[in-house]
């Protein structure tokens, strides 16, 4: 390995994605104007201060999604929300200087923002509105909130009414003009622009339904003005950070150190944070409590932390995940991670807050902007799609369009939240390893232990390499986003089952860097074991009616004989307490090789269960489950190089 290399970024990206060999493309560094775009539009204030404006509107209908913006005139400013008359509402982006919410009846609301300035001094402002039943809602654009310039925007026009939207168009009414709008289905996305001071869109959806009749729907979106290190970590590799990150717990004794030491725009190029600022949580406690993980837990809304607390004190994997995160320095829950990925330079996991929202109105707050790497390896004429099952069913199981406005059950959550932790928790512990916490220097950085000692992946890769050099380039293509030679192109499912079946890959992905490889080792059997949950791989070669053709697939590939060793190896490394771990993988279901003439759906009951036919039961969105079972991301790519 090439450890000498200064400052790659796969290196500490690590995966998620690589280490210093990583030939990932660079992701150009988002680049702030030198002339803040024109103005358009005209949007009053509801209320002026001396230091601040107001935005928003005084009147509302029962059932409208409404919200209130404020901007400086001058100089920086934070907000806190609080609502102190009326029925209570669900804001939960009350630090924001945005905040949107349903209005739940009638009647006279009060809520107070208080406002404090550079210099220290606090302005509370008094906002009245009043909500009346006299007229129905037929559309809501969700949500009203606020974002830093630069960063990534999503709006979701939903029917009140439960009409089909069979037509819509978006339009800028007001504030600095953005560059480009991208519409998906009901969906905008787009770049906040460049501003140099406060500043709020205003943004416009207008549709017509399959009756005929017609809805207009109106959202703020406060654009806060940053000073950024455009030569610093996140910056230069395209993260814009929102200003909205606080610790989780507001009387942690780590407040001020994750604050300033894992997810924010001034972080420098080379973090300078050191064990003893900000140690690993396995260097303080062998035996972590919950509280003390959330002492290290960061998010951009405190709905966020509930949730992750939720989880670890109710789910079956809430002991692992203890264990597993005294390997961390600090955790990250944040609405614009997307996708989640562990970052060596700070030694902290980042999760996508996708995977943590229970309620309709807390995902509403999210970011719906697609993976980047999505249109990667469209081009090759095969694909391989992977699922997790449990009692021959999805897992998770439910489905939940945004549009319905469901609220998850637990067990879904713990699906959708335990593979991706076991995943990202193998890599914080393949380079920072239970064996190494007690002896790490106080004085040194993340990044500098790690360029001193390399991770146990490396040690993998020695000992057990991965064979097939075509399935190595492949997977530069389809998630590194190379461009696809004529011969990968004209690949068909036949010659991915020569590649990759006589290999000893736990999954495609594992071809990507050897990190991925020993983090999906780690999480397949943390999934099989502890949650009964079985991964599913299959090599798919085009469609027949409303099915997948399967050249190849496999479930409960990590108990294969040729991958125990490399298993057992990963999980030791990560997980020594958990025991005998060749003992653990004799107790495991077998792999079960599916019937290529059932198609991927009709291969989901293959597993001895006491649900039967379950595969016959369900009902599938073929389009959208089908490209979750190709596309579903693990964590991000490594990007550009970063020079010290």
């Amino acid at each position: 390995m090439r450890w000498s290399m200064v400052l790659i970024a796969g290196i500490f990206l690590s995966a998620c994605g690589g280490g210093a060999d990583s030939t990932a493309p660079a992701r150009p560094a988002p680049t702030a104007p030198t002339t803040p775009p024109p103005i358009i539009g005209q949007l009053q204030p509801i209320q002026e201060t001396s230091k601040v404006n107001v935005y928003g509107q005084t009147s509302a209908l029962v059932g409208e999604s409404v919200g209130f913006a404020i901007t400086s005139k001058s100089g920086d400013i934070r907000a806190t929300w609080q609502q102190t008359s009326g029925a209570s509402v669900q804001m939960l982006a009350d630090n924001s200087l945005g905040i949107g919410f349903d209005v739940p009846q009638a009647g006279q609301y009060t809520f107070v923002a208080n406002v404090t300035a550079s210099d220290g001094t606090i302005e509370s402002i008094t906002i009245d509105m009043s909500a009346s039943n006299n007229q129905a809602v037929e559309l809501n654009i969700r949500l009203d909130h606020g974002v830093t310039e630069l960063g990534k925007v999503s709006l979701s026009a939903d029917s009140a009414s439960g009409k089909a939207i069979s037509n819509i168009s978006w339009q800028q009414l007001s504030g600095p003009q953005i560059a480009q709008l991208t519409e998906q289905d009901s969906m905008l996305f787009f770049d906040a622009p460049a501003v140099n001071q406060d500043a709020v869109i205003e943004m416009q959806a207008s549709v017509q339904f399959s009756d005929g009749s017609t809805a207009v729907d109106t959202a703020l979106i406060a654009i806060k003005n940053v000073n950024f290190d455009t030569n610093g970590l996140f910056y230069r590799n395209n993260f814009i950070i929102t200003e909205d990150m606080h610790a989780y717990n507001p009387s942690s004794p780590y407040k001020a150190a994750i604050e300033r030491c894992v997810y924010s725009n001034q972080i420098p190029s080379r973090p300078n944070c050191t064990f003893n600022t900000l140690p690993l949580i396995g260097s303080v406690t062998s035996n972590p409590s919950v509280q003390d993980i959330l002492d290290r837990t960061l998010v951009s809304h405190d709905w966020m932390g509930d949730s992750f607390k939720y989880y670890l004190e109710n789910s079956l994997a809430g002991v692992d995940m203890l264990r597993l995160l005294r390997g961390v320095t600090a955790v990250v829950i944040s609405y614009d991670v997307r996708p989640s990925f562990y970052w060596a330079a700070t030694g902290a996991i980042y999760l996508d807050a996708n995977n943590f929202w229970q309620t309709p109105f807390e995902r509403d707050t999210l970011n719906d902007q697609p993976d980047f790497r999505s249109d990667f390896g469209n081009d090759l004429n095969f694909s391989v799609f992977w699922r997790y099952t449990k009692n021959n069913d999805y897992y998770p199981k439910g489905r939940y369009p945004k549009g319905e406005r469901q609220t998850r059950d637990f067990e879904d959550l713990e699906a959708s939240i335990s593979w991706l932790m076991y995943h990202e928790l193998a890599h914080a512990n393949d380079f920072f390893p239970p064996s190494s916490w007690q002896n790490i220097s106080a004085n040194t950085t993340p990044l500098d232990y790690f360029q001193s000692n390399g991770a146990n992946s490396d040690v993998l890769d020695r000992l057990y390499p991965l064979r097939s050099s075509e399935m190595h380039a492949l997977a530069e293509v389809s998630f590194g986003g190379q461009t696809p030679t004529t011969q990968q192109r004209n690949y068909r499912g036949t010659d991915i089952e020569t590649f990759f079946t006589p290999d000893i890959a736990p999954s495609y992905y594992s071809y990507y860097t050897i990190r991925e490889d020993f983090a999906t080792l780690a999480e397949r059997f943390f999934m099989l074991h502890r949650l009964g949950a079985e991964a599913d791989v299959a090599i798919i070669d085009g469609q027949t009616s409303n099915d997948f053709n399967v050249i190849w697939g496999q479930r409960n590939r990590i108990s294969e004989a040729a991958l125990r060793e490399r298993t057992a190896f990963a999980v030791s490394r990560v997980y020594p307490e958990l025991g005998n771990i060749p003992a653990l993988q004799e107790q495991l279901p077998p792999p079960r090789l599916m019937n290529p003439a059932n198609g991927w759906f009709g291969n989901l009951d293959i597993s001895p269960a006491t649900n039967s036919n379950v595969a016959e039961q369900r009902t599938f969105d073929l389009k959208e489950q089908a490209w979750l079972d190709q596309k579903r991301p693990h964590d991000k790519a490594p990007s550009t190089a970063i020079q010290p």
